[in-house]
């Protein structure tokens, strides 16, 4: 297991701190309470300069880490019925699920956008604006508010993926209904319209995309329909949104753009 390095005079150390707590919270099973000396953190950091300035700031940035993930859910104070207070802790059912998860994890932000950059050779800027915002909200609790602006992501992503295809048609006729279906406001229409064409793609042989394309594309497609009809408007009754419910979306975000990404490679080469 590499170490994480860790530079207290460096900007972004709660980033770091929040990557280290992580990274012990998976790997050190007998970690129940504060370390207030923070030697328990020397199997998975490396200090850059002094250690044990260091560690007495990479100490006070974890507690704050940690009252995080207890107001994220992902731990709870207390062990058990004999110490049932802070200083001791334990990971919550969800914590322990949120934990196993190696990549895009929503409640590491720095991490999960770092990961998303470097995974995504062109990435749009309102993409990655309005993803940076729903993470935002998903750790300060503003579930709402999270699925929507990830709702405007996606959205984003899909006309991305129309503008491609609409350049890729070669036939005038297709092209010029395809437009009129794009100039109305109306999402359901663009959407079958894409999914129809993609499908009758996918027919011919050998198949010019991914098996799995249409299924991705479908699921994300609800996605959007759903926050734009449910959460996008005011409604009769409140939205309910769980933070499981945003974890997900979250968490399978990253595949649907790099398969939109893949889609639209292809149009941008071929005609279709």
């Amino acid at each position: 297991m590499s170490k994480i390095n860790f530079d207290p005079n460096e900007e972004g150390g709660l980033e770091l701190a929040r990557a280290i707590v992580l990274e012990r919270l998976r790997n050190d099973r007998v970690w129940n309470q504060y370390d207030h000396s923070g030697s328990g953190f020397d199997r998975f950091v490396e200090y850059v300069g002094d250690p044990v300035h260091g560690r007495r700031r990479l100490v006070f940035l974890a507690q704050d880490v940690l009252w995080e993930f207890m107001i994220q859910g992902v731990v709870a104070p207390g062990l058990n019925v004999s110490n049932p207070n802070l200083p001791f802790f334990h990971i919550t059912d969800y914590g322990g699920k949120v934990l196993i998860e190696g990549e895009f994890l929503p409640h590491d932000p720095t991490g999960y956008l770092e990961r998303f950059r470097n995974e995504t050779p062109r990435l749009d800027s309102t993409v990655e604006s309005y993803l940076a915002e729903s993470l935002n909200c998903f750790t300060r609790g503003s579930l709402i508010a999270s699925v929507v602006m990830l709702g405007v992501a996606s959205e984003r992503t899909f006309q991305l993926l129309c503008g491609s295809l609409l350049n890729a048609i070669a036939d005038t006729t297709e092209k010029s209904k395809f437009q009129k279906i794009l100039d109305k406001s109306a999402m359901k229409p663009k959407m079958d319209w894409v999914l129809n064409k993609i499908q009758a793609m996918q027919s011919e042989s050998p198949r010019p995309l991914p098996d799995n394309v249409n299924i991705t594309l479908a699921s994300i497609f609800d996605f959007i329909r759903c926050q734009r009809n449910d959460l996008g408007h005011p409604q009769e009754k409140p939205p309910k949104v769980t933070r499981e419910d945003a974890y997900v979306n979250l968490r399978i975000f990253p595949s649907y753009f790099k398969m939109v990404n893949q889609v639209i490679d292809y149009f941008d080469n071929n005609q279709v």
